[in-house]
């Protein structure tokens, strides 16, 4: 069985054949196919006469194409043919297709495509690529749509199958017409039609010409669309292609309906019902039926109106097409308003409303307004007829009636509103408040851990300089006592002496210069400007060319801030006296009006952040966890050989 592609033009639900099949009428096919199938067959060979049974009734009874698809379908599982089985897979998507059942469609491309993809079936994988791409279209899903799209036409553009490559034309087309790209869809469509008519083809040609009137249609060039859908008729009528000819019908009839030639609109979709009802297309059925009770509200038959989006509704709810539901009750509220049924007109406004999202808030109010300007205009056309029939007095209840049905409706709508936007307005509110107390209670912890950190600095400081450090002063005095004692005497215990005095001497001035650091003076005294100044002078010129550079440090800043920056500069110098190897080092501190910026630039040795083996150093860790702890960051640049450059930056 050869690959069966089925071509889709989305907006008509139409499926043609190949141009073989289209020479000769279904129904003498279908006849030929049970004839055949009488006879006695190989398991494989009755089932290829199911699936073009099933193919074949597509366009005249889904129904019987479903039986034999499913027949096809279990024959070719029993005995295990897979080529049989991703072929009836895909036929029967495309059953479920014409029958609107887009999601079961889907599910049985996708289990041949899994089929085909695994025996590497490329003939197959592009024409199931080409049915899919219609589906997700039919389901508003333009890029997967065009996704496959454009991987059958790889294919059958290389394979230089021009048949296959037009009928693609046609739906990319229509999917650039959903996307309003008109002028291209036009440019695609009319490659398409050149085609269909040099080779006469004329199933496909009917549905190009009707992608050309939407095209026209929604231009707003209705002459030109109306001209291209009456082309269309003629087009399907000699192909015996009845789902175009019932969309070109259809579209008619809603051009006829935004004309106000309602009779004429009636008229023409009546004529696209008859055909969708006989093809059992249920869902565009459903759509006609809509149409045709808008235009029955306009011409004022409200109770056949009523009946005909009934029907539609039903047949949506069980179809689960939840997105056409809010347009039905749209339309049942304007009916019941014209009947005056005020308890209709408040039910089904209320499922209108329960079927919008929150964003389409603003435009049930448009529509109450419209329908109360309607029924205005309405029952003054009903008060002309009343007054040849009922007294003044019934004409005023009539009117007090009709004035108090739309000041309620106005009254409930405009209450509904005020509160929704009351409780909006405290929402935001409350949002804020929470939003403004989480910030104070970060900024306090914030405050909190770095008070108790120098708090500790504190402590240990003093415990160094009071405990320590006295201790070790003392030790020093008995030292020196024990020095000038043993002065003179034996060479080698005046040595020892000598040694312990110069280390408990260095031990007492690393002791001191530790506390220093930890609770530096300038810094308690000066501010940051000044303790970083008189850290730096500490520095052994010698060995590396310190500058330094301060801008906007006149004010002091907050005591937590400068402790902060201080330790956060002083353990980048650190780092580059202990590990950078470099003869020059550069600092510059900066404050505008929205932070304060430390640089700490040097030329040493660098290197490679990016590394595999670099491990970031717990000081550089330390130092990024209290920076960030102000809401601030830490960015270092380094290139081996080249020196690195640190940058703090602390908003204010």
């Amino acid at each position: 069985m050869s690959h069966r592609t089925l071509f889709l033009l989305l907006v008509s639900l139409v499926c043609t054949g190949t141009a073989s099949r289209a020479q000769r009428s279904a129904v003498e096919l279908i006849d030929s196919l049970k004839q055949a199938l009488a006879r006695p067959l190989a398991p494989n060979e009755k089932a290829k006469l199911y699936g073009d049974l099933a193919w074949h009734y597509n366009s005249v009874s889904l129904d019987s194409a479903f039986a034999y698809g499913q027949a096809a379908l279990q024959m070719a599982r029993q005995i295990g043919d897979r080529k049989l089985t991703a072929q009836s897979l895909s036929d029967l998507g495309a059953i479920h297709f014409v029958k609107g059942d887009v999601d079961q469609s889907l599910d049985c491309y996708n289990q041949s495509l899994q089929i085909r993809q695994a025996d590497r079936d490329e003939g197959g994988i592009a024409s199931l690529h080409f049915n899919i791409g219609g589906a997700y279209y039919k389901k508003s899903a333009l890029e997967r749509a065009m996704t496959h799209y454009l991987e059958a036409l790889q294919y059958y553009e290389k394979a230089g199958n021009e048949n296959v490559v037009a009928n693609l034309h046609s739906n990319i087309a229509v999917a650039y017409t959903a996307l309003r790209n008109y002028p291209k869809a036009l440019t695609y469509l009319q490659g398409a039609q050149a085609y269909f008519e040099q080779h006469g083809q004329d199933g496909p040609l009917a549905n190009t010409l009707l992608a050309m009137g939407n095209v026209h249609y929604a231009l707003l060039d209705t002459a030109e669309a109306i001209r291209t859908y009456t082309k269309t008729l003629d087009v399907a009528k000699r192909a015996s292609n009845a789902l175009a000819e019932s969309s070109a019908y259809n579209n008619l009839g809603s051009i006829y309906t935004d004309l106000g030639q309602h009779r004429l609109a009636i008229a023409h979709i009546q004529r696209s019902l008859d055909i969708r009802n006989h093809a059992q297309l249920e869902s565009d059925a459903a759509s006609s039926n809509v149409t045709l009770a808008i235009n029955h509200t306009k011409l004022g038959n409200y109770q056949q109106a009523r009946a005909l989006l009934m029907s539609s509704l039903h047949h949506y709810r069980q179809a689960g097409v939840n997105e056409k539901l809010s347009v039905i009750y749209f339309q049942l509220i304007a009916v019941h308003a014209a009947l005056r049924n005020a308890d209709s007109v408040f039910h089904y406004m209320n499922r209108y409303t329960a079927s919008q999202s929150a964003e389409l808030n603003s435009k049930v109010i448009e529509v109450s307004n419209e329908l109360e300007t309607k029924y205005q205009t309405e029952k003054k056309e009903q008060q002309i007829e009343i007054l040849n029939q009922e007294t003044a007095i019934q004409q005023l209840r009539l009117k007090q009636r009709g004035l108090l049905l739309a000041i309620a409706l106005g009254v409930l709508l405009a209450g509904g509103l005020v509160a929704y936007l009351v409780f909006k307005q405290r929402k935001l509110r409350a949002d804020a408040r929470l939003q403004q107390e989480l910030s104070k209670q970060g900024e306090q912890a914030t405050r909190d851990i770095l008070d108790a950190e120098e708090r500790e600095r504190r402590r240990i400081a003093g415990d160094l300089h009071d405990g320590v450090g006295q201790t070790l002063s003392a030790a020093l005095l008995n030292l020196d006592y024990l020095q000038k004692s043993v002065a003179g005497s034996d060479g080698a215990v005046s040595e020892l002496v000598d040694n312990a005095v110069a280390m408990v001497r260095d031990s007492y001035q690393e002791m001191r210069s530790i506390s220093h650091q930890m609770m530096p003076n300038a810094l308690l005294k000066a501010g940051l400007g000044s303790s970083i100044k008189e850290f730096l002078a500490a520095i052994d010129g010698q060995r590396i060319k310190v500058h330094l550079s301060v801008s906007g440090l006149e004010q002091r800043l907050d005591q937590q801030l400068e402790t902060v920056l201080y330790r956060a500069v002083q353990e980048a110098v650190n780092n580059v006296i202990k590990h950078a190897q470099a003869s020059r080092l550069t600092i510059q501190l900066m404050k505008d009006e929205e932070g304060i910026s430390a640089t700490i630039e040097d030329n040493g040795r660098g290197f490679d952040p990016a590394a595999s083996g670099h491990v970031e150093g717990i000081g550089l860790k330390n130092m990024r966890s209290r920076i960030a702890l102000l809401q601030g960051s830490v960015d270092v640049d380094a290139v081996p050989g080249k020196g690195t450059v640190i940058v703090i930056y602390v908003p204010l």
